[in-house]
């Protein structure tokens, strides 16, 4: 196996690794709230996907693309947090199904809310490795010359006078 692939798989077990701690986590935190709040579960997960965006974009930061992709941090988190949020909807909608025809089914809510998110895994990774945390490019892009167009056309040479024509 090549040194790149190698590599990428790394990456993409670092990013699995860490998505089998923090989404345990998460989905903890969710059924605490589930017993302290009585509302619908697919609310309460996507309010706590905020709280829990920043610490996640920080740990995927240091630990699967440790330095980021060289670009700002608030331009980084603003993407990573778009893929929180895609997932975040993406669960939440099969949660709140499930939790609106079985109210109270706790392993039902973590398993719908698991459905979602790994219907979404894998294409949120790539948008992260590709996009969030890919080296910056350059932003201002060369300027082609300006088309001069010109409204006259050529018109055909004067014809030639010889020297001998013109002399008396």
């Amino acid at each position: 196996m090549s040194k790149l692939r190698w590599r990428a798989l790394r990456k993409f077990g670092r990013y699995t690794l860490l998505s089998l701690i923090t989404l345990p986590v998460a989905y903890t935190f969710l059924l605490v709230a589930r017993h302290t709040w009585h509302m619908n579960a697919g609310l309460l997960n996507l309010a706590l996907s905020a709280v829990l965006a920043p610490p996640s974009f920080f740990l995927h930061r240091w630990i699967v693309w440790p330095g980021g992709g060289g670009r700002s941090i608030p331009a980084e988190m603003f993407s990573f947090f778009q893929t929180v949020l895609v997932g975040t909807l993406g669960s939440s909608a099969v949660i709140a199904l499930a939790d609106s025809h079985l109210p109270g089914n706790e392993p039902l809510i973590v398993l719908s809310g698991l459905t979602g998110q790994g219907l979404i895994f894998i294409g949120r990774y790539f948008w992260l490795d590709r996009v969030t945390f890919s080296p910056a490019r350059p932003t201002a892009r060369p300027t082609a010359r300006p088309i001069t167009r010109t409204t006259a056309r050529p018109t055909a040479a004067p014809p030639r006078v010889s020297a001998e024509a013109t002399s008396p």
